[in-house]
Order: structure tokens, then sequence, then C-alpha cells
């Protein structure tokens, strides 16, 4: 079974912005499973079987008794099949979920996509008001820390200030007697 590459047609686009991005199928692509030899299926225990109704579960114990009675390698069979049964039930339930969580993801960002092509009452888109903002709050606080240094400097300024009057005070005495 040989694939052709994809002509250039087929290969699929890259979305510009403006177009809605859609998902590819009803699930996501995922990778073949590889699944345990059916000879060595006694060897491993199998993990224990999600939990069944009733009814399901003695139709199955119905079914597998007759043929499990008479021959150990159709046991081993049944076996391997169970733990194949098993194995897709998680994976389905697996990928059930993770259809949920591809939808809220789409919904969310479709969500945000509007929001972005929103315009401000400058007129301004909204990303670009948000990277002037980050501009402005980098330029405020860049100010602070040019304050801050010039509020320590003015401090210790002061404190000189403070020393040299203390030290060099001169105390001028006028006798009253002096003519």
């Amino acid at each position: 079974m040989d694939c052709e590459p994809a002509t250039k047609e087929e290969q699929p686009q890259v979305p510009i912005d403006d177009e809605t991005i859609e998902m590819p199928g009803a699930y996501p692509q995922t990778s073949q499973i590889q699944w345990s030899d059916v000879r060595y299926a006694s060897a491993s225990s199998p993990p224990p079987p999600p939990p069944q109704p009733p009814l399901q579960q003695q139709q199955q114990q119905q079914q597998r008794a007759p043929a499990a009675a008479g021959d150990p390698a159709v046991g081993r069979l049944l076996e391997w099949s169970a733990g194949i049964d098993r194995s897709i039930a998680e994976i389905n339930r697996k990928l059930d979920f993770l259809l949920l969580e591809t939808k809220d993801f789409r919904g969310m960002e479709a969500h945000y996509r509007a929001l972005l092509r929103e315009r401000t009452p400058a007129g301004t888109a909204l990303p670009d008001a948000c990277r002037r903002l980050d501009a402005h709050a980098q330029s405020v606080l860049e100010v602070a820390w040019r304050l801050d240094g010039t509020a320590k400097q003015f401090e210790v300024l002061a404190l000189d200030l403070e020393r040299l009057r203390e030290g060099s005070e001169v105390t001028v005495s006028i006798k009253p007697g002096r003519k």
C-alpha cells in the first residue's frame, strides 16, 4: 500500500488570523497502538476491568464460560481479547475527554480572537493598545526607580549638610562691657 505525497493543492493551508480554524475531524488523530502478543497474555497480569452493568457482565460470562472450559488456549485468547476490550474502552474514554477539551479550547480561542479584533474608544486595535500600555508601564517603572534613587541621594545630602552644620558651627559671643 504505497501512499503518494500530497500535491500542493491537497496540502493543508495555514489559516490567516481573519479565518476561522475548524477542527479537522470528530476526534484528534492518534497513533496506532501496538497490542501485546496473544501468546504472552497469560504471563502478564492485565489491569482490573472497569465496572460494568450487571446485565452486560452476566451476558459476557455466559458467552465465555462454555468456550473457556474446554481449551486453555481459548481461555488465554479470551483473556487477551478482554484486555484489548478494556484498552479500547479506556482509549475511547480518553478520546471523549480530549474531544471535550478541544471543543472548550476552540470556543475560548474564538472568544479571545473576537476580543483581539475589537477597537478601543480611541480607535486603536486592542493588541496595539496592550503593547503601548506595556511600554508605558515599563516607562513608569523606570521613572519610579530613578525617583527612588534620587530620593536616596537627597537623604544622603541632607545628612551631610546636617553634619557640616554641627561640625563647623561657630559661636560668637559679644561682651557687653567693651568700649
